[in-house]
């Protein structure tokens, strides 16, 4: 439409006429009812042309034309007509489009950017490490890995809206100001990405890996482990830092979207809000511990759990037991948490090294019904030298009344 709105100048052409077809002859009185001259030999009896009408892009044509208008990811063709523009009084629809001027209509201006609107907007997306393509393997077929995978880092995104009002007086100006103008840029309100990318940079790795399975018709611990899940999952934590459970997901309320699952409270077992947060800690805490991060703060259960062997466990119970990890490594430490219908997910990346391997070891040992003994020991070499890094012994015995009813 830019060629429409092209300034266009008519031309007209005049060819000089012979003096003495318009002189009278010496002697002689000019006379409107005179005869022409005689036509001489050779002479050419041809008049000026006359001016041709206008033929190029109309004011009209320039009305329907369609304006290009970016958000930064699409463009959106509206004509001026669509935008609510109307000829202004006076200017003729079918005269140059280089005379065109223009009045608007503000209301239908934000009807079409109300329009548009949901179709601009886009959430922020944070930058996060991924194990590479040709590294890449069903998580669940190896429950646990200390192994280095390579990883490479998805660049985020900043979330933007369209400012509606804004977006109408933008552009109602720019036509009104430049009839001619095609390209405008929309005006956006920018929310920034959670995690960008210079705080991941140094990440090269998953560094540590665990898996746990769950029963999903367990509806309410279920919705409890999805929640926290996605609060833990995303999560950076710079180097020196500490990481802590009851600080990221916050207190376990129905309000807040958890669910009503089995807890231990005080000897006795019984359904309450943020049963399920355990398993929660308790992947993460192993995958911690395979990705040799120091373990700050653990607690075993009152009892074994099934989701993983005694001494491989950890609770949690908000304002009195919590799950801490320091990140002591000089990268950033990014968590990756998520789940599957029946399955909770943990990769923890970093800054992979050379001739570091970290072994983990448990022990269980079964003393009575109800009464169990479990350890879990991290070595850690490197260059050759092998050293216990981590070391936990957990005793678990309890009476029927923590018996799960199914």
């Amino acid at each position: 439409m830019a060629s429409l709105c092209l300034t266009i100048a008519s031309v007209l052409v005049f060819v000089p006429v012979n003096a003495a077809q318009i002189a009278p002859a010496p002697g002689t009185e000019s006379s409107a009812t005179s005869a022409p001259p005689a036509q001489r030999p050779g002479e050419s009896t041809s008049a000026a042309p006359a001016p041709q009408p206008y033929a190029g892009p109309t004011a009209a044509q320039c009305l329907d034309g369609r304006l290009e208008l970016g958000d930064g990811r699409d463009i959106w063709r509206p004509t001026r007509a669509q935008l609510g523009f109307s000829l202004a009084p006076g200017v003729d629809p079918n005269g140059p489009a280089s005379l065109t001027r223009y009045v608007a209509n503000r209301e239908k201006a934000i009807a079409y950017f109300t329009g548009i609107a949901p179709f601009v907007q886009r959430p922020p997306v944070s930058a996060r490490p991924v194990v590479l393509a040709s590294y890449a393997t069903n998580p669940l077929a190896v429950r646990a890995s200390s192994v280095p995978v390579p990883a490479k880092i998805l660049p985020g995104r900043d979330g933007a809206a369209l400012e509606i009002d804004k977006a109408a007086d933008v552009v109602i100006g720019c036509v009104i100001s430049d009839p001619a103008i095609v390209h405008i840029a929309l005006p956006l309100r920018l929310q920034a990405a959670r995690i960008s990318l210079e705080s991941v940079l140094g990440i090269d790795a998953r560094i540590g890996h665990f898996v746990t399975h769950f029963n999903p018709r367990e509806a309410g611990r279920t919705k409890t482990v999805r929640r926290a899940i996605s609060m833990i999952d995303d999560h950076v934590v710079a180097p020196g830092a500490i990481f802590s459970v009851n600080d990221t997901v916050g207190e376990r309320t129905e309000k807040r979207g958890f669910g009503i699952g089995h807890v231990f409270v005080d000897g006795q077992m019984k359904k309450d809000v943020g049963g399920g947060m355990c398993q929660v800690a308790t992947t993460l805490f192993n995958a911690a511990l395979l990705a040799n991060l120091q373990i700050v703060e653990r607690h075993q259960h009152v009892r074994t759990v099934p989701y993983v062997k005694p001494g491989s466990d950890a609770t949690v119970w908000f304002g009195k037991k919590d799950f801490k990890l320091r990140n002591d490594t000089a990268y950033p430490i990014f968590i990756s948490y998520r789940t599957t219908s029946t399955y909770a997910i943990c990769d923890v990346y970093g800054k992979s090294t050379k001739g570091v391997h970290i072994d983990v070891q448990t022990y269980q040992r079964r003393n009575a019904q109800r009464d169990y003994f479990g350890s879990i020991t991290r070595y850690t070499t490197i260059a050759g030298r092998r050293a216990k890094t981590y070391e936990a012994f957990s005793r678990y015995k309890w009476t029927p009344a923590l018996d799960f009813s199914h």
